[in-house]
């Protein structure tokens, strides 16, 4: 098998298993530059974002009330993943991506998410934008509750309802606005929006929305292609009628 193949392989088997109560470590695709043309770019680190279904799951009492921005760092309602993605050049300017990710607190396991998406650069090797667009997918499979019932809840009234399962689906917009002030170094503002349908099961769907904004650096290391990924800002999250600030950020190594 081939180093850079391998290299992905265990990536994704670290993502799977991490286990992942669904996080939205927005934006899913961010490219910070034209990128390699010719050769494939991995990256692994942590990102984290808020937990879109955490006002669902306060409802039907499998989490504490929720506290919304009073409270933003609340593992409850905030998590951090392990990420590992992949960026193939397509052509000069269109890439594909796609990306693994495991949750990095909060286990048991096994769950996880995967996002995939294209870029396209439009620009010159200092300055430029690239919009993309992905869609992604993330569940805990009901192992991510950490209730006394383990995961069994109920409507306040006595009735039980059983394991809670929390999923997420949906596509995300974003356009980063890149510099390159230097050679092997490119700074970026990265606007993003994302619809997505969170389901707890049984019998909860609410159509959620997170879009907001980061600023993002990536630096190269001398002659190599290593790659080192800083990233953060905020973002604001709707679920149904219930709406609250996030904080997201992310540090990832890459080559």
């Amino acid at each position: 098998m081939p180093r850079r193949v391998r290299a992905f392989v265990m990536t994704a088997v670290m993502g799977v298993l991490a286990g992942c109560t669904p996080t939205t470590a927005g934006p899913m695709v961010m490219r910070l530059g034209p990128g390699m043309p010719k050769e494939n770019f991995f990256q692994l680190g942590l990102r984290a974002g808020p937990r879109l279904n955490a006002p669902q799951l306060s409802e039907r009492g499998a989490n504490d009330p929720f506290q919304g921005d009073a409270k933003p760092f609340q593992n409850e309602q905030w998590g951090i993943d392990i990420d590992g993605s992949v960026t193939v050049p397509v052509s000069d300017r269109l890439s594909w991506h796609l990306g693994l990710q495991g949750e990095f607190v909060g286990l048991p396991v096994p769950a996880y998410g995967v996002y995939t998406g294209l870029s396209y650069y439009i620009g010159s090797e200092r300055l430029g934008l690239a919009p993309a667009l992905s869609v992604r997918g993330a569940s805990d499979f009901g192992l991510g509750n950490d209730d006394n019932q383990s995961g069994v809840f109920g409507d306040g009234n006595g009735t039980v309802f059983g394991p809670a399962t929390s999923s997420l689906f949906g596509v995300e917009a974003t356009c980063a606005f890149t510099v390159q002030p230097e050679p092997g170094m490119s700074l970026g503002l990265v606007p993003f929006f994302s619809v997505q349908q969170s389901l707890v099961n049984p019998g909860s769907q609410v159509t959620t929305h997170f879009y907001g904004a980061v600023v993002a650096a990536q630096l190269k290391f001398g002659e190599s292609r290593t790659k080192l990924e800083l990233s953060g800002g905020f973002g604001r999250a709707h679920s149904g009628d219930t709406s609250w600030n996030a904080p997201v950020m992310g540090a990832r190594g890459g080559r």
